[in-house]
């Protein structure tokens, strides 16, 4: 039969025990990938999210742009003040 009946024991050990790190290692990976699918965000949302992004980013500069366009009047205004001023204490 067999001239090494021991060293097929041993063998059979070893390969068993490496199948049961196998194991372990598959079972963990699949508990990764299972958290990294449950964190992942779908294109759709990702999408969705830059969109609502831009519109914000685009009504600042629109609102930016708008004040920027008061500023004249607003110095005016403050001419207008300071030269009603000076009238005022002038005449005084």
């Amino acid at each position: 039969m067999n001239a090494y009946p021991n060293k097929d024991g041993e063998r059979l050990m070893k390969v068993e025990t490496r199948l049961e790190n196998i194991e372990v290692a598959v079972t963990r990976m699949e508990e990764k990938l299972d958290n990294w699918h449950g964190n992942y965000i779908s294109r759709v949302e990702i999408n969705e999210m830059l969109r609502a992004r831009d519109e914000r980013l685009e009504r600042i500069e629109k609102e930016r742009l708008v004040n920027k366009q008061l500023y004249p009047g607003w110095i005016n205004i403050l001419i207008a003040f300071a030269a009603l001023l000076v009238a005022w204490f002038h005449n005084k």
